[in-house]
């Protein structure tokens, strides 16, 4: 006990009085001599879009302390609390070469599915629909499902996407031989440079009638129907306009994970990671939400004898759960939404079931509440109560309260009809047992990106269509919407923001703004924001996707200058990490700091940076992981193969900015990985130090050793 107090004197020492407050913190929060108190820790997509860097800010520490997210963050933040006194006896340990991958379980179908909207006036037509879509490279994407909503001219109605299942092509014959069709879309030809669709098109049907909608030039399409071989009754060709837009969230979905005990030794069967699956659910076949456990599993021997195992496998509903589940604080339920073709979404509050009869096998899943004992509850997303159909491919946001008495959700919905529109919804009885409510919703008039909580504004944030950063005030009764300026006009992408709620900044990305891709920096009352470009504009992807930092940035215990990093774009669509620095009172700098291609050629995607620092490593090293989806810089010659990457961020004096070669540490990703989830720095247990992913097109959901840590 003496040689322990000893140590934390001299971390006080020199840490200094900021550091001690939140070294104090550590020990306030996570040392129980007295009694084992449990608490648990859940790392869900939300976390890294809501920030806590240290303050010496008292009187705005004791504001965040009421907020469960506070405590949950900080523990992300000092993984040093976890498991403490294992963690003082493992302090120097050999440092690994590379990232190595544990397991990888296939999950049937994709964990991210990429849904663009798009919207058409040819002539006196005019229709509107979403389709998931699945890239082909070089700015083509091909259509899996989705719909057709025709409004005006003939063939007024909703027509479903026929895609060919033979997987043959690269062209096929529609069923009454009147078409030749291959679904393929050309969102970054929507320009008179190009057609947004080649000859052939997207095919659609109503029964057993046909709609074929191809490109014959530029600017110049095709409207057709038949109802036999041969038979065509409307037939329009001329000029109209044509428009892609990826639908909110870009595609990139996140495992969440929890943990059952910080001050504890990992569990096997207590800890798992929960994951949506972007797939139409049914029972005895394919799963849409999926429960793992036994994680500390290596490759060979470990902690957990048997895993990784499968501990739920629901088809929850008859849509799919294209976006993030969020995890309750005491691991027994989830939340998510549930998105149907047809344009209808829900928002679900599932209680795990226990015992038997809750699914094996992502391929063999079962009904909530049929066999087992899990309850799925739901609640519909529309204004009106079914009439208006509203879409969302977003994650809910949850605002937790301590011991889930008057946990809330904040859902965002929208529709691609006309200029786009959309709602944000507010829910209560999340997580409390009772059947999920809709308390408030208010209409956006453009279509609004996933949303952010603010804490100290009691105000949520979120991107919209018209490329600006809105926010909704909750006043608990009436609220309203206030438009920010445009700060990235001819925007398509719409990812969530990041809220630093230390120094009340919000950080939103844009793909374009007609020119450049863009980082952008405001203030929470939206007075004033500074933009920084991050590459070319372009429409063939959605990233940047998001925003990381240093961790000078987050603690300001360093020599290094704090930084933040974004994945732009460099030479066409080539993935380039960048890194932006800050002026005084914070402000991010005007240009950027450095930069570095991810990939060695266009044609690629990125996830957005994840940095993690560890402690115990050299006196503490800083890692930040990023994934892209082909072309990786860390192969020898570049090659045709995604990966993720770990780069190591410099904590001393300079550039801050990482060294990206060829050999730098990295792992296969098939397709490159959703947004990458941090496990922790423990060194009780075997494999409990991880970085959880799923590969986009390898349809995996993926454990590997973070590089550099034990």
């Amino acid at each position: 006990m003496q040689i322990g107090r000893m140590r934390a004197k001299a971390r006080l020492i020199k840490l200094g009085f900021a550091g001690a407050a939140l070294l104090l913190s550590a020990h306030m929060l996570a040392s129980k001599p007295a009694q084992h108190v449990r608490k648990s820790i859940v790392s869900d997509w939300a976390r890294r879009y809501v920030l806590y860097p240290d303050s010496n800010d008292e009187s705005a520490l004791a504001q965040y302390r009421k907020d469960p997210r506070w405590e949950q963050g900080w523990y992300g933040r000092h993984r040093e609390a976890w498991w403490p006194e294992h963690h003082r006896e493992h302090e120097h340990h050999p440092q690994p070469d590379a990232i190595t991958r544990d397991w990888s379980l296939a999950l049937g179908a994709s964990l991210s599915s990429t849904v663009i909207n798009f919207s058409f006036v040819l002539g006196a037509n005019t229709a509107y629909g979403s389709v998931n879509v699945t890239d082909q490279g070089n700015g083509i994407w091909r259509a899996t499902s989705g719909s057709l909503t025709v409004t005006g001219g003939a063939d007024v109605g909703t027509w479903t996407l026929y895609p060919d299942g033979s997987g043959a092509g690269p062209t096929w014959t529609s069923p009454l031989g009147s078409f030749i069709y291959d679904d393929l879309i050309y969102p970054a030809n929507n320009s008179a440079t190009g057609d947004a669709l080649d000859v052939d098109g997207l095919l659609f049907r109503i029964g057993t009638k046909e709609l074929n909608v191809w490109g014959q030039s530029p600017g110049v399409y095709n409207f057709y129907d038949s109802t036999a071989a041969g038979v065509y009754g409307t037939q329009f060709s001329g000029g109209g306009t044509f428009n892609f837009q990826p639908a909110p969230g870009g595609g990139q979905s996140t495992p969440a994970k929890f943990t059952f005990d910080v001050n504890a030794t990992p569990s096997c069967a207590n800890d798992f990671v929960a994951v949506g699956i972007a797939a139409t659910p049914a029972a005895g076949g394919q799963a849409n939400i999926v429960g793992v456990n036994n994680l500390y599993r290596p490759r060979a021997g470990g902690n957990c004898t048997t895993g990784p195992t499968i501990i739920f496998a629901y088809a929850s509903g008859t849509g799919q759960v294209p976006a993030s589940t969020a995890i309750s604080l005491n691991g027994t339920q989830l939340a998510y939404v549930e998105n149907l073709s047809s344009g209808k979404s829900f928002f679900h509050v599932l209680t795990i079931g226990t015992g038997a009869g809750n699914g094996t096998s992502a391929t063999a899943a079962v009904v909530p509440g049929t066999g087992n004992n899990a309850v799925d509850r739901t609640v519909l997303l529309s204004p009106d109560g079914g009439i208006t159909n509203q879409s969302s491919t977003s994650a809910p946001f949850i605002s937790y309260t301590d011991n889930d008495v008057a946990d809330t959700a904040y859902v965002t919905t929208y529709s691609n009809a006309g200029a786009g529109s959309g709602y944000l919804y507010k829910i209560g009885n999340v997580f409390t047992g009772s059947a999920p409510t809709i308390l408030w919703k208010v209409a956006i008039n453009a279509i609004p990106g996933p949303p952010v909580y603010h804490t100290a504004s009691n105000s949520v944030f979120f991107t919209d269509s018209n490329g600006r950063i809105d926010y909704v005030y909750d006043n608990g009764t009436s609220p309203t919407v206030t438009y920010g300026g445009v700060v990235a006009a001819g925007t398509t992408s719409l990812n969530p923001v990041t809220v630093d709620i230390a120094h009340n900044f919000v950080y939103a990305t844009f793909n374009t703004n007609g020119t450049n891709a863009l980082v952008v920096q405001a203030a929470t009352t939206l007075a004033s924001s500074v933009s920084v470009a991050v590459g070319t504009g372009n429409t063939t992807y959605s990233g940047p996707y998001g925003v990381d930092f240093n961790n000078e940035w987050y603690t300001g215990t360093g020599s290094a200058p704090p930084l933040l990093f974004v994945v732009g774009t460099g030479a066409g669509t080539t993935p380039t990490l960048y890194s932006v620095g800050f002026g005084s009172g914070g402000l991010l700098n005007g240009t950027i700091a450095n930069s570095g291609a991810l990939a060695s050629a266009a044609g690629a995607d990125a996830s957005p940076p994840t940095e993690f620092f560890n402690p115990n490593i050299g006196g503490g090293t800083d890692f930040l992981f990023v994934s892209v989806t082909n072309h990786c810089v860390a192969t020898t010659g570049g090659g045709t193969a995604g990966c993720v990457m770990s780069l190591t961020l410099p904590t001393t004096a300079g550039t801050g900015f990482p060294t990206i070669a060829a050999g730098t540490t990295a792992i296969a990703a098939t397709g490159g990985s959703t947004e990458i989830v941090i496990d922790n720095d423990n060194t009780a247990m075997t494999q409990a130090s991880s970085v959880y992913y799923g590969t986009k097109t390898g349809s995996t959901l993926v454990k590997a050793t973070q590089s550099a840590l034990q």
